[in-house]
């Protein structure tokens, strides 16, 4: 499965999106990235916020790519919690749970599309069984292209960026008015300190 995608971007002319609740990429994956953006393709991808996230293991191995992947030239975005596009319902203990992203989706220059359990990660790529669909019909990629703009509007995301002083700046919208952090969004001191101390353990390949 990763030796397919792997060809199939290869040959991407113009686009990819990519929505993947865990999307963390190996040294590799970033360099394919890099290239892409190179030969002028873009590449956007919605993720899950620290936020939203249910695996702060992945989460915290994606937060390490993430300043090369927007240096590379990816339109980045992470899931609101608060949305009510993405939210899976109540919970019995809780209420109403937060907002995740589930979908593990590809569309490859309009013109075809991968649906499956893959994970953008090491974990799907090298120890999980996972399956796949992948098709080739721009109508059916034309529906999942406009499928995916609605979970990158500010309603329901953050665009991460690079200020230009380099830092890494999460931009929405709340109440009609623009809004930017400075630290992983909706988040306490205690949740971001656990996602950091993730970082320092060498455990890439097990993400």
């Amino acid at each position: 499965m990763v030796g397919f995608i792997r060809g199939r971007v290869a040959q991407l002319k113009r686009e990819l999106l990519v929505e993947s609740p865990y999307f963390v990429l190996p040294a590799e994956a970033q360099a394919a990235v890099k290239a892409l953006h190179e030969r002028h393709v873009r590449v956007r991808a919605l993720t899950n916020s620290l936020a939203s996230n249910d695996m702060l293991p992945a989460h915290s191995g994606y937060a390490k790519t993430r300043r090369r992947l927007l240096e590379n030239g990816t339109e980045l975005y992470e899931l609101r919690p608060d949305t009510d596009a993405f939210r899976p319902g109540w919970s019995l203990l809780s209420g109403r749970s937060p907002a995740a992203l589930h979908t593990k989706a590809m569309a490859f220059d309009r013109e075809a599309v991968f649906i499956g359990s893959f994970n953008l990660d090491p974990r799907s790529a090298v120890i999980n069984t996972e399956a796949g669909l992948y098709v080739e019909s721009p109508e059916l990629a034309e529906r999942l292209t406009t499928y995916m703009a609605t979970g990158v509007v500010p309603a329901n995301s953050y665009r991460v960026l690079l200020d230009p002083n380099g830092k890494i700046t999460w931009e929405t919208v709340k109440d009609g008015k623009d809004v930017r952090y400075r630290d992983e969004p909706q988040t306490g001191f205690q949740r971001r300190l656990v996602a950091n101390l993730w970082k320092l353990l060498p455990i890439n390949a097990q993400l």
